[in-house]
């Protein structure tokens, strides 16, 4: 996957309250160029994610395998399932 890297990058510190603690959380933001418009106006792309620290790839990987095992245990066809059935009680 070769891509043009990014044209700038900047730290972005989220200040939150988890369970009565304060805790600042880094985020990236990558900054990436577009083809300009046809008014010649410039066009770019924001790419935002969280900060990978030893926490936030645990809780990546953990959401990640929660996601599989809902699709690979049935998940989605019992949500479909349900909404088809609300829908004809209605």
């Amino acid at each position: 996957m070769q891509t043009e890297p990014p044209f700038d990058r900047h730290d972005w510190y989220v200040s939150r309250e988890v369970n009565g603690e304060r805790k600042e959380v880094r985020y990236i933001i990558d900054y990436y160029s577009g083809e300009p418009e046809p008014t010649g106006e410039p066009v770019f792309y924001l790419d935002v994610r969280p900060a990978l620290t030893p926490t936030t790839a645990v809780e990546r990987t953990l959401r990640w395998g929660c996601d599989v095992w809902w699709r690979a245990s049935g998940g989605d066809a019992r949500e479909m399932a349900k909404q088809q059935a609300s829908s004809k009680k209605q």
